[in-house]
């Protein structure tokens, strides 16, 4: 079913009616397909109602037909009776009631002429009426003088000429007036027995009459006129016949007007019938017969006929009344129904419109209010049906929206103020890198320095390395040369000297050794990890210090103790030749020690240039780390940049129970920020209700809230660079919205909506706004 209704749907007929809907607000829908509506019905109206007036206006026509036909009869009437008086003074039987009878004939014209002018012309009669009043006129030129014989028979074709032309008049008011088309199956029937049927029937007992009586009268008929007589009679059996099957019609259709019907004249025509076969038998040329008493058998079946035909007419005359009052009140009831259904129709039409108008109002409202963030409106449902259920759903909407911007303000403030943390961290990192990457290039300095003092000290170790073998050899020829003794003895004393200070100078370099290789283990405990091997070095070296002092300081006292034997002179010549083995064993040990010294400098030499690479490669390494941290802290800062703008984006949202914010440099920014908001809503409501908005006070940034605090208590905060941004962002804001309130003012209500949807020039300035107050919530004014 859905496939199928999707299909419908989709079908590319309704797209034009679907664009053109889309162009277009709720109340101009309404309006278009009410008009549909309203169109259609009012057509189908005017149809009903055209046939229901038309059925009015024809059954009065109808009626109109009665009335005329209702007038015509008894001239009918009143013409046989005239005719027959005319015929009875030309006879010479008398004409004695002929004046009294032409008198009842002319009023029953007059009535018939005035009512041929209320109605002729509507039944278009008057040319059969014209007809009538000529064959009346050639009547009264034929009519015999009372007392005066005449020829009976031109006296007779002088006359019946009005009742002819008072049956022709009675057809032209049956076809006129439409009763020949009526639709009632009744009164069709009824119409025919009366206005149809019962001209011939009593035009044709006329005819009869009048042939009869001239046969009876002269004792034999013509053969023309027995077969005119017998045409006549077929005739006057067959139309009786057929306004007899006429009544029987209405009696089986409408029994309650078949009750009223007169049906007299049947049996009196037949009996009529019966006696014209008598006084006139089939073939015969001779007849006999009493011609006063047929004639009167004949009157008194006209008189009969007429007054059936009467007693008819009136039934048929309220049979179209009663159609008519039907009609009316059909009408009537169609128009009360159509009214009263209207009325329900536009009762409930308008229930409808106002129910979604106010939906659609409500919804807008709501989604309006959502769109600037305030998420603190109670969106009520006080229905079922489908917006009910929308904004039941919107509510949900909202509500989660709600929860979600909760999470995000709280995440954002966390983001906020750990990257406001990470920033201070990387800052103290920074410094305190930059500290260690002095500190390592000064440590290389010390070791650069340290490694030439030890490099010198390995130089000096080789110089009295050299002495002491020189020292050796020597002792070794003392025995020769201990003749010589006396004489080299000052040369000796003066090596001696000589020997002295260079321990001394050795003594001093393994002591600033000492020293240099103190502050390496120092600087090498501060670098913790990756100056543990400098530690160990260190160590070693300040070991191999401590013994070259101590050998120092025994050849130091060993020189002094030569010294002291050479100051003795001869004293110590004499014991010369006994020490002489000592002192080459002496020079020996010399010897060994300082080529232990020589290896130690190198090894501390080497130890050292060690070191130096490593501490170079930790500066590297420092240094490095300096540029990983300032980027990091360039990184901080950004991250805290787009945590603000995150937070400033989420403080344009207001949820139902937030806490108020602390106070920045004396303002509220969350109201500061709602005040922004109104400005808004006060321009959309302008759009809405048409008003016009004051837009040179809109323009001005020093009328709002934030304006007046920016120009009085805000001046105090003028040196910062957030405050001045804030000024310019505060005044770029209220230009544009000074250009949206022109744009309503110039009633260009759709081009204001638009410039106040996203991506606009007006949100762009808003949230410029709001991004520095946001930031200064949770930085200050910096």
């Amino acid at each position: 079913m859905h496939k199928l209704v999707n299909a419908l749907m989709s079908w590319f007929l309704w797209q034009p009616p679907a664009r053109l809907m889309r162009q277009v607000t709720f109340p101009i829908k309404m309006v278009i397909i009410a008009t549909a509506v309203a169109v259609s019905l009012v057509w189908l109206l005017w149809v009903m109602v055209g046939g229901k007036l038309q059925g009015i206006d024809a059954t009065t026509q109808e009626l109109a037909g009665v009335r005329y036909a209702s007038a015509i009869y008894p001239a009918m009437d009143l013409a046989g009776v005239w005719r027959q008086q005319s015929r009875n003074a030309a006879f010479g039987e008398g004409g004695d009631q002929l004046p009294q009878a032409r008198q009842a004939f002319d009023l029953a014209f007059k009535k018939l002429q005035a009512m041929d002018a209320e109605v002729g012309q509507s039944l278009q009669v008057s040319r059969s009426f014209a007809a009538l009043r000529s064959a009346v006129q050639a009547a009264q030129a034929v009519q015999p003088s009372a007392g005066v014989k005449a020829d009976p028979e031109v006296v007779y074709q002088g006359m019946i000429g009005v009742s002819r032309t008072l049956a022709d008049l009675l057809d032209a008011v049956t076809d006129g007036s439409g009763l020949v088309l009526d639709p009632d199956l009744a009164s069709y029937h009824l119409m025919s027995a009366v206005l149809l049927r019962a001209p011939d029937v009593i035009q044709t007992t006329v005819e009869i009459r009048g042939l009869v009586r001239t046969a009876l009268k002269a004792g034999q008929i013509t053969p023309d006129n027995l077969a005119r007589l017998e045409g006549f009679l077929v005739s006057l059996a067959r139309d009786t016949a057929q306004a007899k099957f006429s009544l029987d019609k209405v009696q089986k259709a409408a029994p309650f007007y078949g009750q009223k019907l007169t049906r007299g004249a049947v049996i009196a025509t037949e009996e009529f019938l019966k006696s014209v076969r008598v006084n006139v038998p089939v073939g015969a040329s001779t007849v006999q017969g009493d011609a006063a008493a047929f004639v009167k058998l004949a009157n008194q079946t006209l008189q009969s006929q007429f007054k059936q035909v009467e007693g008819n007419l009136n039934v048929l005359e309220a049979m179209l009344v009663d159609r008519q009052s039907a009609l009316r009140q059909d009408l009537w009831l169609a128009l009360a129904i159509t009214a009263l259904s209207q009325l329900v129709a536009a009762y409930f039409g308008m229930g409808f419109f106002v129910a979604m108008q106010n939906g659609f109002t409500t919804l807008r409202h709501h989604l309006i209010t959502i769109s600037m963030g305030d998420l603190r409106g109670i969106i009520e449902v006080s229905g079922h049906d489908e917006m009910s259920a929308m904004l039941k759903e919107l509510g949900n909407m909202q509500l989660a929206l709600s929860q979600t911007v909760q999470q995000v303000q709280q995440a954002s403030d966390d983001v906020v103020q750990s990257s406001q943390e990470i920033a201070q961290g990387m800052t103290d990192l920074s410094a305190r890198t930059e500290s260690a990457a002095a500190a390592l290039e000064q440590s290389s300095a010390a070791l650069e320095q340290t490694n030439a003092t030890v490099a010198m000290t390995a130089e000096s170790v080789a110089k009295a390395s050299q002495i002491a073998s020189n020292n050796a050899n020597t002792a070794s020829q003392g025995g020769a040369v201990m003749q010589d003794v006396a004489d080299t003895m000052e040369r000796i004393h003066a090596s001696s000297q000589k020997i002295s200070d260079i321990i001394g100078v050795i003594d001093g370099i393994a002591f600033q050794t000492n020293i240099l290789a103190l502050n390496a283990a120092v600087e090498a405990a501060r670098a913790g990890e990756q100056g543990r091997g400098f530690a160990v070095v260190a160590a070693e070296v300040r070991a191999l210090a401590g013994r070259s002092a101590a050998a120092a300081r025994e050849i130091k006292t060993l020189i002094t103790t030569s010294t002291d034997e050479v100051a003795k002179g001869t004293e110590i010549v004499r014991h010369a030749s006994d020490r002489m083995h000592q002192i080459v064993d002496n020079a020996d040990q010399v010897n060994n020690l300082l080529s232990e010294v020589t290896n130690g400098a190198k090894e501390q030499s080497l130890g050292i240039s060690q070191i130096g690479v490593a501490v170079q490669e930790l500066d590297h390494n420092t240094q490095a780390n300096a540029s990983l941290v300032e980027e990091t802290a360039a990184l901080a800062n950004t991250l805290q940049g787009a945590a603000v703008r995150m937070a400033a984006q989420v403080d344009e949202f207001r949820l139902p129970g937030a806490p108020s914010a602390a106070l920045v440099e004396g303002i509220d920014v969350d109201s500061i920020i709602d005040g922004h908001r109104q400005w808004k809503v006060k321009l959309r409501d302008a759009i809405d209700t048409g008003d016009k908005v004051d837009v040179a006070t809109l323009s001005r940034d020093d009328c709002c809230g934030l304006g007046k605090w920016i120009y009085g208590d805000g001046q105090r905060l003028r040196e910062r660079v957030s405050f001045t941004t804030l000024v310019s962002k505060h005044a770029n804001f209220h230009q544009v919205a000074g250009q949206v309130g022109q744009l309503i003012n110039d009633s260009r209500y759709s081009q204001a909506e638009d410039a106040l949807a996203p991506n606009t020039p007006f949100a762009v300035a808003t949230n410029d706004v709001v991004m520095v107050l946001s930031a200064a919530k949770r930085l200050g004014f910096v």
